[in-house]
């Protein structure tokens, strides 16, 4: 008797450990390319070429205000997906939920496989975190902390006026998939300010799922456009510039 007690209590621990494991291993590989390739496809083509700068009068006309992120009542769970990067440094991303505290999204955004290579990036293009969900209308903030090395630069958030020399570091854009039914928005962040920084907001590029955005006047904004790229304005730029030299 004793000894089928034991087993069944052994048996009953192994079955749960088996389940909490299955629970954790679940959580940790949400990937955005291997679940929908096509829409990684679509949120990857959207990324601006490395160093085709942006202009500041196009910056602030992107299609959806950064700092107006939302989790409305009823939507689903807010994933965050990796979807590239191009950053000479090791960036860290968090989120805050209505002015909260910052929590961690991921600690390092880099990898072997995107834009700018690092051997020993952590993610996989595609990798994605769940936040939860949130009660009722909920803002999400999201923030951007330059690394490199044992340097650590300032955060950057979506609010221009909290950044250095008050620019914006974030744009957004929102993507409705028919196919799921679901609401997205595609950030591209740039991760330096000053004289060193290209302002082609390609160094972070992050997909979220089940928030939206206020839109922004958009008359001046020239069709077609990329999300983040605007590529075409910016090799024009780079044409011109090779014309004068």
């Amino acid at each position: 008797m004793k000894s089928s007690i034991v087993k069944t209590l052994t048996t009953s621990l192994v079955v749960a450990t088996a389940l909490l494991t299955a629970g954790t291993a679940q959580a940790q590989t949400l990937n955005l390319k291997q679940d929908n390739p096509n829409l990684y496809n679509t949120f990857n083509s959207w990324v601006n070429a490395e160093r085709l700068t942006i202009p500041e009068n196009i910056v602030n006309t992107i299609e959806l205000d950064p700092a107006t992120l939302r989790w409305m009542s009823g939507a689903a769970p807010v994933e965050v997906y990796f979807i590239n990067e191009a950053a000479a440094y090791r960036n860290i991303l968090s989120f805050s939920a209505n002015g909260g505290e910052k929590n961690v999204v991921f600690g390092d955004v880099s990898s072997p496989d995107s834009i700018k290579r690092e051997a020993d990036g952590p993610l996989a293009l595609g990798d994605g975190v769940s936040l939860g969900s949130f009660e009722g209308d909920t803002q999400l903030d999201f923030f951007l902390t330059p690394t490199f090395r044992n340097w650590t630069g300032k955060t950057l958030g979506t609010k221009a006026e909290d950044n250095p020399l008050g620019l914006p570091h974030f744009i957004a854009k929102s993507y409705f998939d028919a196919g799921t039914n679901e609401n997205w928005v595609v950030i591209g962040i740039e991760d330096i300010s000053g004289e060193k920084s290209d302002r082609d907001f390609n160094d972070v590029v992050i997909a979220v799922r089940g928030i939206v955005g206020t839109p922004v006047h958009q008359e001046k904004v020239p069709e077609p456009m990329t999300l983040l790229g605007l590529v075409g304005i910016a090799a024009l730029g780079a044409t011109k510039l090779r014309r004068q030299a």
